[in-house]
């Protein structure tokens, strides 16, 4: 019999658990002491009202969620484990997907909760990227079981990772061509060793003696200084210097990653927050063609797939003239950095950035292809919005309309494209660049493409002379 794994499992003593659709925190003896002196108290009320973990509660009576998760858990169930039902996420993301400015976000979350957690006399075991997801622009940390009583120690021992799966990141991407996610995909997702980073900085961090002497503390610890072990032991002794010391460390490595704060990208499209080619006529065209699809139909708001988003402008305006909920998904990082760099205060829990490209989504992989789910998977939208993104899809591309079209209808939801004609400036130039194209790009190719999918296509307007949106719903059963 083959087991397939439902829960994650990299930790023997917790694991993240799905059932019946709730997600649950199944915890053993030590994990369930700390967080029961977590949920006791008042830090817990405060780090939850801040957005910043999220709120979980013991369920004694979860016989039944014991008896699910062990028949997928791979590995016996320890006695005295327990289980917490766990506030759920709605979107989950990884690290590969996050802009410079999120995964600096999420390692500053990491570090203040660390900070946190040892004024009551506990602690983060590990430092994992995938600790922390999004509301919104918002870190949340969501790895209840990283939690555990705080074991006198003047260093950390999850500095190393944490500089693996942030610190180097960051470092590799304070440039103006390479991105911290490309640092991800180079690293296998599974951070970046120091070796490698130090091959790919840029030259100021490669200049920066506080990132070496951070770099160097990676390497074994039989090859550090016998100074350091010697420390070690002298504080062990004395609970107070330990807790400095690891406080000092973890102030260190945020005043780190502060400083790796990057530039904007050198991107192409981070200057399309200009809109030069559009009159103001035309935006306000656009953006209310936008509204109206979102507010249609009760429960369209509820996630709204914004595909090649750019800098969120019109995401900006769903949150706030809808009351939409949106997930902005482009390839470029640098135009997803200026959205959340710019994103209003009072919307910023409403929109979130996601690096990804239509036509290459970030597919399962890990043990099994399931300890990190498919971008399909993750991401069940309720609405999904297409801007002037399909010319560079199909003619830049080379993808055929149909496939264009089937991708955007993969999600199951309503979907809205502002289809750039092939009269279209951009377009043109676009044609321009490919001597003896040959593929079919038209608004009828278009129109015709979206029929085979949806029961009904609609052209609702224009956003100028060579722009036109249409809304497609009510998805066709596949034969």
């Amino acid at each position: 019999m083959t087991t397939t794994a439902t829960a994650s499992f990299r930790d023997p003593e917790n694991a993240a658990f799905a059932h019946e659709g709730t997600w649950y925190r199944i915890a053993g003896p030590s994990s369930t002491e700390a967080l029961h002196e977590l949920r006791s108290s008042s830090l817990y009320n405060s780090l939850v009202v801040a957005g910043s973990l999220v709120e979980f509660d013991e369920r004694p009576d979860a016989a039944d969620v014991l008896d699910a998760f062990a028949r997928t858990a791979g590995r016996p169930i320890q006695p005295g484990t327990s289980v917490f039902a766990v506030e759920p996420i709605d979107v989950i993301s990884y690290p590969w997907e996050w802009p410079n400015s999120l995964l600096e976000a999420a390692g500053l979350l990491t570090l203040s909760l660390r900070e946190r957690l040892l004024e009551i006399g506990l602690d983060l075991k590990d430092a994992s990227a995938f600790n922390v997801q999004f509301r919104g622009m918002a870190p949340v940390f969501v790895d209840l079981g990283s939690i555990e009583r705080w074991r006198p120690n003047p260093s950390w021992n999850a500095s190393r990772q944490f500089i693996e799966h942030f610190i180097n990141p960051l470092a590799v991407g304070s440039g103006a061509k390479v991105t911290a996610a490309d640092a991800w995909d180079l690293g296998k997702h599974r951070g970046l060793r120091s070796d490698a980073a130090r091959a790919l900085l840029p030259k100021k961090a490669r200049r920066s003696l506080s990132l070496l002497l951070l770099q160097a503390t990676t390497r074994p610890v039989e090859k550090n200084a016998p100074s350091e072990s010697t420390f070690a032991d002298t504080a062990n002794k004395n609970r107070d210097l330990a807790r400095n010391a690891t406080r000092s460390l973890t102030r260190r490595l945020a005043k780190q990653v502060r400083k790796l704060h990057g530039k904007e990208h050198a991107t192409t499209w981070v200057d399309y927050g200009t809109r030069a080619h559009y009159e103001s006529d035309d935006l306000t065209r656009k953006s209310a063609l936008a509204t109206d699809f979102i507010t249609a139909e009760i429960g369209r708001a509820r996630l709204v797939l914004d595909v090649g988003g750019n800098d969120g402008f019109t995401a900006a305006h769903l949150a706030r003239h809808a009351q939409a909920r949106v997930l902005v998904m482009d390839a470029d990082a640098g135009a997803l950095d200026m959205l959340h760099q710019g994103l209003p205060a009072d919307i910023a829990g409403s929109v979130t950035p996601i690096l990804g490209d239509i036509t290459n989504l970030t597919p399962a992989s890990g043990l099994l292809n399931r300890e990190f789910a498919a971008f399909t998977e993750r991401v069940r939208p309720s609405a999904v919005i297409c801007q002037a993104v399909l010319h560079h899809v199909v003619i830049t591309q080379g993808t055929p309309m149909q496939f264009a079209v089937d991708a955007l209808a993969a999600f199951g939801a309503p979907v809205q494209i502002e289809f750039a004609d092939e009269f279209d400036e951009k377009s043109r130039i676009l044609l321009s660049q490919i001597p003896n194209w040959s593929g079919d790009y038209s608004t009828e190719s278009l129109l015709t493409a979206l029929r085979t999918r949806f029961a009904r296509v609609e052209v609702m307007g224009t956003t100028s002379a060579t722009r036109v949106v249409v809304n497609a719903w009510d998805l066709l059963e596949q034969q």
